[in-house]
């Protein structure tokens, strides 16, 4: 049995690995058109801020490894560059063919250049591989920068000024709305906007981008209501699944292009896959499909759909879109629904929110922290919650976002029995508090 996957890092190489522990007669081909593969995408920031001291720390698997000890056929350099899905087979550099039985499609994700002449203008950077990391990393050891622009309003902008504000560069944030991305409740978008700004952030706001040029070694950046002078640029408007050549072929694709696959991370074509950023999710609050590229869920659905190759029977729950990151010493996390989102879902929706305490009142380094909750009204049934405080406080959102697996309202929530001692919690936990002031929200018309 041959089973070809395409793409190398997180999704493709859980789903290789397991289809070999599983079968370890199967042949199993992984196509990675880089010479990278399992790494930690989400630690190429910190490397560029320099908390990594080496680049190798963001290998996680060596592809001498997976060769070596795993026994998985691993061609790198190699792109697909055509697939025929009725005949089984692909075409590798626009040269090679291969049969395959199965195919795993876990080619990730490209960023959003809307138009930026990002490819040909050596400092303007996107950040989506380690090839990027590192071509950021020499500039800026080369080149000495002084200033520098982020494009964008989400996760990655949100750690890149950071990054290289602790580099030591003068550092602009472009966005063009007025607050950031839309996944944070305006009210976290606020803290946020305003730990930047403490930090020495120069933010641009309601900026429209115009037209970016060069002028001897800088970029000219022309929004609408202004013109920046900077030594290198970061495009960081997000991503869009990588699935041209799949869509061409018949692979059904959804919202943004993503890859449409089933509860066992089958496609349109029950012998061909799809896991990772590529493919859509179903959140499991709304029932809608979703675009999250989100490691968890790469890392998750690779191993589903390698076991499911491998002849088991198992199913992808869904998502709530639990994210978390940081920027300097705030910490921001978020799950489920927004506001807005459980709106346009159809939801009568609530949304309240409260200053608590990260630790008992009394205890050293009690420190505020600011919770955010979207709930149904009548019901009580959790939608969504939202977190900004201290870095080390805002892991808390995974309680709620089990809750929201669980579709607890927040009346179960009250009654769960979370650990205290004043070191770590009040005795009311935010988490528990949220129930407790929501119960006189949900039933108020707002």
């Amino acid at each position: 049995m041959k089973v070809v996957v395409i793409g190398g890092d997180a999704a493709g190489m859980s789903a290789a690995s397991q289809i070999k522990r599983l079968k370890p007669d199967y042949n199993v081909i992984v196509f990675e058109k880089t010479e990278y593969v399992s790494y930690a995408a989400c630690g190429m920031p910190y490397y560029i801020e320099g908390l990594i001291p080496n680049f190798e720390s963001l290998i996680e698997i060596t592809p001498e490894k997976f060769i070596n000890e795993r026994k998985i056929d691993l061609r790198l350099n190699s792109e697909v560059t055509e697939i025929n899905p009725e005949e089984k087979f692909v075409i590798v550099n626009n040269e090679k063919k291969e049969n395959f039985d199965y195919l795993v499609i876990a080619t990730g994700a490209t960023p959003i250049l809307e138009g930026l002449p990002a490819d040909s203008f050596e400092n303007i950077f996107t950040i989506n591989d380690l090839y990027d990391t590192e071509k950021i990393f020499k500039f800026i050891e080369n080149n000495n920068p002084k200033r520098c622009a982020v494009l964008g309003g989400g996760f990655i902008a949100i750690e890149m000024v950071e990054a290289f504000k602790e580099r030591g560069l003068d550092t602009f944030l472009i966005h063009r709305r007025d607050t950031l991305s839309k996944s944070f409740e305006p009210e976290i978008s606020e803290i946020i906007i305003n730990k930047m700004k403490e930090k020495g952030i120069e933010l641009f706001l309601e900026n429209k981008i115009v037209k970016i040029e060069h002028r001897n070694s800088t970029i000219i950046i022309n929004t609408d209501k202004t013109e920046l002078e900077v030594d290198f640029v970061l495009v960081a408007f997000g991503v869009k699944p990588n699935t041209e050549i799949f869509k061409k072929a018949g692979i059904k694709t959804g919202i943004k292009d993503g890859i449409i696959i089933n509860e066992y991370c089958q496609t349109n074509f029950d012998y061909i896959f799809s896991a990772g950023d590529c493919a859509l999710a179903k959140n499991i609050v709304n029932e809608k499909l979703v675009f999250s590229p989100l490691a968890l869920k790469a890392n998750r659905e690779g191993y589903i759909a390698g076991r499911n190759i491998a002849g088991k029977k198992e199913k992808i729950a869904g998502i709530v879109q639990t994210g978390i990151t940081k920027t300097f010493d705030l910490g921001i996390a978020r799950t489920g629904l927004t506001f807005e989102e459980a709106k346009n879902s159809g939801f009568d929706a609530v949304k309240f929110d409260f200053i608590s305490r990260t630790k008992a009142r009394y205890y050293p380094d009690s420190e505020k922290i600011k919770t955010i909750v979207v709930a149904e009204k009548g019901t009580g049934k959790l939608l969504g919650a939202q977190m900004a405080g201290p870095v080390y406080s805002v892991k808390r959102i995974d309680t709620f976002a089990t809750a929201l697996f669980n579709k607890m309202t927040l009346k179960d929530i009250f009654q769960l029995d979370l650990a205290y001692s004043p070191p770590f919690s009040p005795v009311w936990d935010p988490v528990l508090l949220a129930a407790r002031i929501g119960e006189k929200h949900i039933n108020i018309d707002k």
